[in-house]
């Protein structure tokens, strides 16, 4: 009786592991001795880290974890990748090319529980056909389809209408309802938050979703990362932030000045340091008008710190300079690049916040100001 139950339980277990396996058949010999990259499609504002799946490597494959990244070596036979999902997640095949420095992106795709056969070339650009379809990408086909007049309008990466996007997400709250335990919807928000930043209506469509795409974990993580961008982005409350040495900055900081610029840069970041002079200038003609500037960097390393003091020296940075050596910055705002400017009013609330456009941060003082 207990070998049979034994052999019952054993049974069990690896028809439940085989319910969310995948097999992936990549064929792509004009890459041989080359790799390709299965990742996440949306990877921007932390939303990479919401992915959750396994790979099996093997002896042509293996798994960046951190990155939920499968690195694919090609040979002249299919790869073969094998692994565990729990339930569609939204990825693309990318490649790096040392040749322009640069790399290559195929358009999005689900992989979920199932066979696939995907073949991979490179024209202009890097182009797959997907020969095993699956439910999610049959419904993803058909909402793209319905979207594309919306789509036509927004552009990833820049300054969107923040109305073309509400619009987007207002076709997409009926959908949701009508389609609670849609996975490509859900996957469709983060896919926007990642190309094109905040927006209130991911908030409020979120909680659409069904009970059983609410338990997961890619779901728990987003709302982490939308409850973080809805309480610090415009209208917010600037957190507190805590350094070493009992350094902060507080609500008390903001109280003595009509406006604060914070600076969140890094030694690592090109732009952040071609800006430093743009942004002296500015705390040049700002300062005699109570505009305070604060520069926090993201260097934790005593190298790195000692070269950003000497970066500001040589820059003539006249403003107080933290360093965030406990990471709160980043983990209260989703600070997930640089260079980020963030301005706050007396009141410790946040007026704008804006990735690399030190341009628009200054319209944005010179209204406020007015």
């Amino acid at each position: 009786m207990r070998s049979t139950f034994t052999i019952f339980v054993i049974l069990f277990s690896n028809f439940i592991f085989a319910q969310n396996n995948f097999k992936i058949k990549l064929i792509a010999p004009v890459f041989e001795n080359d790799s390709l990259f299965i990742g996440p499609a949306a990877d921007i504002g932390n939303a990479g880290k919401i992915y959750n799946f396994t790979v099996e490597p093997n002896s042509n494959v293996s798994f960046l974890k951190d990155f939920n990244t499968v690195v694919a070596r090609i040979k002249k036979d299919p790869i073969i990748i094998e692994g565990k999902i729990d339930y569609p997640q939204l990825m693309n095949i990318s490649y790096y090319d040392p040749k322009i420095n640069g790399g290559y992106l195929t358009k999005p795709f689900f992989i979920e529980k199932g066979n696939f056969i995907i073949s991979v070339n490179k024209n202009k650009n890097l182009d797959y056909l997907l020969e095993t379809n699956s439910p999610a990408n049959l419904e993803y086909q058909k909402l793209r389809l319905a979207l594309e007049s919306y789509n036509k309008k927004l552009k990833p990466y820049v300054e969107n209408d923040a109305k073309d996007i509400q619009a987007k997400h207002t076709f997409l709250q009926k959908y949701i309802k009508n389609n609670p335990n849609s996975f490509v919807a859900f996957w469709e928000t983060v896919n926007d938050f990642s190309r094109f930043g905040f927006n209130k209506s991911y908030v409020k469509n979120l909680t659409l979703f069904s009970k059983n795409i609410k338990k997961t974990y890619s779901y728990i993580e987003f709302k982490k990362i939308l409850d973080v961008e809805n309480s610090s982005n415009v209208g917010g409350n600037f957190p507190d932030i805590f350094f070493e040495n009992d350094e902060k900055i507080t609500k008390l900081d903001f109280s003595k000045y009509n406006l604060t610029v914070i600076d969140y840069w890094s030694t690592t970041c090109k732009p952040c340091i071609e800006d430093l002079p743009k942004l002296v200038s500015l705390y040049e003609k700002y300062k005699d008008k109570n505009v305070n500037f604060i520069s926090i960097s993201d260097d934790i390393q005593k190298e790195k710190m000692d070269l950003a003091e000497r970066i500001l020296k040589k820059n003539n940075v006249q403003w107080k300079n933290y360093f965030d050596v406990k990471k709160e910055f980043p983990k209260k705002l989703n600070a997930s690049g640089y260079p980020l400017q963030i301005l706050v009013d007396s009141n410790g609330k946040i007026v704008e916040r804006k990735l690399g456009e030190l341009d628009q941060i200054e319209v944005a003082i010179q209204n406020y100001i007015k």
